[in-house]
């Protein structure tokens, strides 16, 4: 063992038996446990399988001692090539099995186990036999059921333990995959087959909903054209507009609250429909009179704004005051050319007295010729014209007067519009808390109108009803039941385009399902190959394995009869031990009823015994642990075992629990070299203290 592990100390506290923390200085020798029963034997070889993997060869076992409050650990010493590592496992308290492991060099540096002792594995016998050895591949620490403890050992002899687990795994996935297949496949035909006979009941349903259309010859109507019908008929029952939520309501709630509406006003009395239609009456007559009053407002108003466009058009954009100015200016314009001219006029008449040509200018004080003078004034008497001055002063106060005419008609039609507006409003109070749903601001003539037909058509349905009550009744309860065939049909029609969506989407399934299928059939040719690649290998290697079994099983037993192993391949992938003798090659028997004890016993351990001597194994074998191996055999048989467990201890570590104390005290010394065992015996395992080891290097 190059690469080999051997285990160097092992301390214990809190495991099963053990309280008190005790320290087995084994220093890398091969361990033999002597002593009674149920003082620790085991114990110590179990702790050693917990410390290195964290479980023992019992699963859920209790490993913790229930009377110690200490911690329950495991310290383990490896020496490898002269280096000397540190295992530390401590148990988890309050985890099912859990366990946290450490690993330092001599330096007290933490290691990653899976670098320093990776692949680490173990394969057990049967109870308290296991052996611990690096495995090729990643170790599966959970091995296939049908892997029996004889099978483990010899598959890891020749390297197929891994391929062996592999098929066992392909098969329950096998296993597993036909029940999902089987399951798939009912699943598929059962809502296939459910699918169809709701499919082939709606569209019965759909046919004879179409043989006696509820909406006649008329095309056949959209959810949206029978929601309409619904809220008309809502409507003519309740005499009411539809409030916020009906307006967005489902059809089918739409029958809903028809039904419950008719239901209410089928309840009614003669008495109570004599009250309401005289209601209505009274009603109808407010909303004539605001109607006449809201005609008669903006027919006012209508003509207020005419005159308002009126003065406006006189005014031209100023005001009264501003046109009063301009006739006021335009006035003293005319005044100021009239006296002009009558200066003017004055002067030429005062120069035709004047018998002189020259005359002196009362104004300049300069002479001037008097005809020229003359000629001056009546050029300048020309020039003052006063007919477009007279012309534009009648224009502008014929429009001063029209619009002094507008404003005050204007402020009287404003004054008379303000009386109407009140009345208006008077009007509208008195019947907004009645009408409330059909009159919102602003109020239109449209709005009125709407509102008063809604009332003269409910009065005349109250009419109805009081003159033939039940004739009104069936009329509605026959609209209501043709709503429902409508509502049957859009419900039938839907369900028939949900149902074949479905079906779509199971096609999509059944693809998925069939690649299933598939998929399954190409794992099966994998694992016919898988196989038949194994059991060839597996049938190469059998007659080596029978030979090398039958040389240890002899060894160990000296059977006077069967003094054969023969591995049986009609099994494969399973192996089938047989026994069998040289003096009857051909007949082949089970184990079970033709050893004895003795021999049986042996038998266990054959595999173990060739796994460990083998120079060519393909595993490296790290410690070889057998608890109480020589269960019923004699002393003779004792001695065989001994010597063979020398032989392999020059390859491997051996750990062996044995109730035999005498026997192997004297068997040792003859077959193992001084210096190479340690004999540790248990005694006085008491609940307080554990036992006491008493210890012996040879």
């Amino acid at each position: 063992m190059i690469d080999g592990f051997r285990i160097n100390s092992v301390e214990i506290e809190g495991f099963k038996g053990f309280t008190t923390p005790q320290e087995i200085d084994i220093r890398s020798r091969h361990v033999f446990l002597l002593g009674r029963n149920g003082n620790g034997k085991s114990s110590v070889i179990e702790s050693i399988r917990w410390g290195l993997f964290g479980s023992t060869n019992r699963p859920n076992e209790v490993i913790a001692n229930s009377g110690y409050l200490g911690e329950c650990r495991v310290v383990i010493t490896l020496m490898r090539g002269g280096e000397e590592l540190t295992l530390r496992r401590r148990l988890i308290q309050g985890v099912s099995g859990g366990s946290d492991a450490t690993l330092t060099d001599e330096l007290g540096e933490e290691k990653r186990i899976r670098d320093v002792i990776p692949q680490l594995d173990s394969i057990n016998a049967g109870e308290g036999m296991h052996i611990i050895f690096s495995s090729q591949s990643a170790p599966m620490r959970r091995q296939p059921a049908d892997i029996s403890p004889f099978d483990r050992p010899i598959l890891n002899y020749v390297g197929l333990l891994h391929p062996r687990a592999l098929l066992s795994q392909i098969d329950d996935f096998l296993t597993r995959q036909e029940d999902v297949e089987y399951d798939v496949s009912n699943r598929l035909t059962s809502t296939r087959q459910n699918l169809d006979e709701r499919i082939s009941t709606r569209e019965l349903r759909r046919r004879n909903i179409l043989r006696s259309a509820p909406w006649g010859n008329e095309p056949v109507p959209t959810v949206g054209q029978s929601e309409n019908k619904a809220r008309d008929l809502i409507q003519e029952i309740t005499g009411k507009s539809l409030d916020g939520a009906l307006t967005s309501a489902s059809l089918a709630a739409l029958i809903e609250h028809a039904s419950i509406s008719l239901q209410k006003r089928r309840e009614q009395t003669q008495s109570e429909l004599q009250k309401e239609s005289a209601n209505l009456a009274n009603r109808i007559q407010k909303v004539e009179v605001f109607r006449s009053n809201l005609i008669g407002a903006d027919a006012q108003k209508s003509n207020l704004d005419s005159i308002a466009s009126a003065l406006n058009s006189e005014l031209k954009g100023i005001s009264i005051d501003e046109l009063r100015g301009k006739v006021d200016e335009t006035r003293a314009n005319l005044d100021t050319a009239r006296l002009k001219r009558r200066i003017i006029e004055d002067s030429i008449s005062l120069l035709n007295r004047v018998d002189s040509n020259s005359t002196l200018c009362p104004v300049c004080d300069t002479e001037h010729a008097r005809h020229a003078l003359q000629s001056l004034l009546r050029q300048s008497s020309g020039e003052l014209s006063e007919d477009a001055t007279s012309n534009l002063l009648n224009i502008l106060s014929a429009r001063l007067k029209q619009a002094k005419t507008l404003k005050d008609s204007l402020e009287k039609q404003a004054a008379k519009l303000a009386r109407l507006g009140e009345t208006v409003d008077k009007t509208y109070k008195s019947i907004y808390m009645e009408d409330k749903e059909e009159l919102t601001e602003p109020i239109t003539q449209n709005q009125i109108d709407t509102a008063l037909d809604r009332l003269v058509i409910r009065k005349a349905e109250i009419e109805s009803q009081i003159t033939n009550n039940n004739a009104w009744l069936n009329k509605f309860d026959a609209r209501l039941s043709k709503l429902r065939e409508e509502d049957d049909y859009h419900q039938t029609q839907r369900d028939l385009h949900n149902l074949g969506v479905s079906k779509t989407n199971l096609s999509v399934i059944v693809n998925a399902y069939n690649d299933l299928v598939a998929f399954g059939a190409s794992v099966r040719k994998i694992k016919q190959v898988a196989e038949s690649c194994y059991n060839e290998q597996l049938k190469k290697e059998i007659p080596n394995l029978s030979e090398n079994l039958t040389k240890v099983f002899s060894a160990l037993t000296q059977h006077p009869y069967y003094d054969r192993l023969i591995i049986s391949d009609d099994l494969l992938p399973k192996l089938e031990l047989r026994v069998a003798s040289t003096q009857d090659p051909l007949g082949l028997e089970d184990q079970i009823g033709v050893l004895n004890g003795q021999a049986e016993s042996a038998l266990r351990l054959v595999p173990y015994i060739v796994f460990s001597q083998a120079d060519d194994t393909p595993t490296e074998v790290y410690l070889v642990m057998l608890d109480d191996p020589t269960q019923a055999s004699d002393e003779e048989h004792t001695e065989i075992l001994v010597k063979n467990l020398a032989d392999i201890g020059h390859r491997v570590q051996i750990m062996v629990a044995s109730h035999e104390t005498d026997r192997f005290r004297r068997f040792l010394p003859k077959y193992f070299d001084p210096g190479s065992y340690v004999i540790i015996e248990p005694t006085n395992l008491s609940r307080q203290g554990g036992p006491t080891l008493n210890i012996e290097y040879q």
